[in-house]
């Protein structure tokens, strides 16, 4: 499916995490918050994606995208093509300012 962004705002730095399970297969801790672990590169620095709002679109038939501002991360280790262009765009500051963490 090719998928093009039509406008894109709010990009903002965040630190990347994933959810974990304990040994006993719970993803809440004891104060009831989600155990979530910060992904590390392999120099062990914490991986950054930049999270922001956009709109996209697509020429494939049949496919109905919304039209209107939805949540998004960008990631520069995606496996996905249009998410690694939006992130090297916004790095190259083609979107304006990213926001600190």
């Amino acid at each position: 499916m090719s998928i093009s962004l039509v406008s894109v705002r709010n990009p903002k730095w965040k630190t990347k995490t994933l959810p974990r399970w304990d040994e006993n297969g719970a993803v809440l801790n004891s104060d009831g918050e989600y155990i979530i672990d910060v992904v590390n590169d392999a120099n062990g620095d914490p991986v950054k994606v930049i999270e922001c709002e956009a709109i996209w679109t697509t020429s494939e038939a049949n496919v109905h995208l919304p039209v209107n501002w939805l949540p998004f991360v960008a990631d520069a280790t995606s496996s996905v093509q249009h998410n690694k262009d939006l992130y090297a765009a916004l790095v190259n500051g083609d979107h304006g300012a990213i926001a600190d963490e």
